[in-house]
């Protein structure tokens, strides 16, 4: 439910911006983009982890919910009312007097993000994917629909930014509709010092995260030029799409899950076994069968003038799998409350990461795109030293996992590669992209099953749930 509600309103986000992108000018696109940017910069400490900290925290009462107001809205309050104070000298340092307004805009959103807050931990806490992604769903098409509007009606760059605060108040909205109790909350002040070294690491985790991000491209831009930045940033882009909304949604439900069952030994081996395993066993395919059809795929959607960004692509796939193996330790330690270790982690791996990015890229974009590579192997030792106290199965356990989810990934992604590599039939790389993905899918089917891997029977259980609803139907 988590990952499907997330693409959906990927889906939704994409027909609102091919409408708008026929309504508005480059010039106003940029407007915003850069007014987006300013504000996105404070996303990460104004959130200060608080959602994460309220998963976790035991017991989620009203006094637990209202220090997250209280503190919420005090942090919102200190960086949106500078920030909309100073907006004027932000446009004067872009030459654009238009950033001002679109700043202020955006910063109403300041004051709205606290009442979301506690919804959002609550409903996750409860498992309840389904009705959170309805909300979701229902506030990107409310935002969407507005946008294009305010688009259709002259309103310019301000559509945009008007439509970002639109769906902030449809959010609230809906989720006061669901759980009125944790969106309006008295405001405590007191006893916030455990949220406070929570949330304080998260925070700078959040911090050196972007800074590893926008860094890379600075250095790109500064060695090899503004080119080569674009062929980066796209396939780049493309396996965030993958990372945030697949990986991302499964570290989400995956973070709850750990943080119930921290202080059940047996019922934290269980789980940490099912997802090591399900990661293992459809992440390391998926990014396999990514990189076998990076080719077709990156051509498809951006044309041939991209071939450039295909090597990137692969080469970030192949962190992507590293990565993978480590998001059930990262969320272990987040359960345990040990944000400090998480920062030292990853401030380290970000560091490591602009170092080789610099030393690499003067042997081009493929040998720097690799920079992430090497991040992700120090990220990956790092969170399995780190875990190895909280983590409550055995190394040999881990590698027989990783190791069954290795013959999978490899097995998926094979006559795919082949394909693509000899195209035999000489198809368009549409056709390229369709079969290669048919056949890549068919192939993970096949080696789950002939393997035993525990995800067989799951899909199992779900085909044979789908007859019984299809059988269901035709009789009635």
């Amino acid at each position: 439910m988590a990952v499907s509600g997330r693409y959906v309103a990927v889906a939704i986000q994409l027909v609102g911006s091919l409408v708008v992108a026929r309504l508005l000018s480059p010039t106003d696109f940029g407007l915003f983009s850069i007014a987006a940017s300013v504000v996105a910069v404070t996303a990460s400490v104004r959130e200060f982890g608080i959602t994460s900290y309220l998963v976790q925290v035991q017991p989620l009462d009203r006094e637990a919910l209202g220090r997250a107001v209280a503190f919420t809205t005090s942090l919102s309050l200190a960086i949106g009312v500078p920030l909309f104070l100073g907006r004027g000298l932000v446009a004067e340092f872009f030459g654009d007097a238009r950033v001002a307004g679109l700043i202020g805009i955006l910063s109403l959103n300041f004051v709205l993000v606290p009442f979301s807050i506690g919804t959002v931990a609550k409903l996750q806490r409860q498992l309840r994917f389904g009705l959170l992604n309805l909300a979701n769903l229902g506030h990107t098409l409310i935002a969407m629909l507005a946008t294009v509007g305010l688009a259709w009606w002259g309103f310019g760059a301000a559509s945009l930014a008007i439509g970002q605060v639109v769906q902030m108040v449809a959010m609230v909205a809906l989720l006061a509709a669901v759980e009125p109790s944790t969106v309006f909350c008295r405001p405590v002040f007191t006893g916030m010092a455990p949220m406070l070294r929570f949330g304080s690491f998260s925070a700078l985790t959040g911090v050196v995260y972007q800074a590893g991000n926008y860094g890379t491209s600075i250095i790109l831009g500064r060695m090899l030029g503004p080119a080569m930045v674009g062929f980066f940033d796209r396939g780049n882009g493309l396996f965030q799409t993958v990372n945030n909304d697949l990986v991302g949604a499964v570290g989400q439900v995956l973070y709850v899950g750990v943080a119930q069952a921290r202080d059940e030994p047996a019922a934290l081996a269980a789980l940490c076994r099912r997802s090591l395993g399900n990661l293992a066993g459809a992440i390391w395919p998926g990014y396999a069968l990514l990189a076998a059809l990076a080719d077709p795929i990156i051509i498809v959607m951006f044309g041939p003038q991209w071939t450039q960004s295909v090597p990137v692509l692969q080469v970030l796939c192949v962190a992507g799998v590293l990565a993978a193996g480590y998001v059930v330790h990262a969320r272990l330690l987040l359960a345990h409350g040990r944000t400090a270790t998480l920062f030292g982690i990853e401030a380290t791996g970000q560091a490591v990461r602009l170092i080789a990015v610099l030393l690499l890229a003067g042997f081009g974009l493929v040998a720097a795109a690799c920079g992430a590579v090497i991040a992700a192997v120090a990220l990956a030792v790092l969170y399995l030293v780190a875990a190895r106290r909280v983590l409550v199965i055995s190394g040999a356990e881990v590698a027989g996992i990783f190791g069954h989810g290795l013959v999978i990934a490899v097995a998926t992604a094979a006559l795919p590669a082949l394909l693509v590599a000899t195209d035999p039939w000489g198809l368009s790389r549409f056709a390229l992209a369709a079969v290669g993905g048919t056949l890549g899918v068919c192939c993970w089917i096949a080696s789950l099953y002939a393997t035993g891997h525990s995800m067989a029977g799951e899909l199992s259980r779900m085909a044979r749930k789908a007859g019984e609803m299809l059988a269901l139907g035709v009789a009635k």
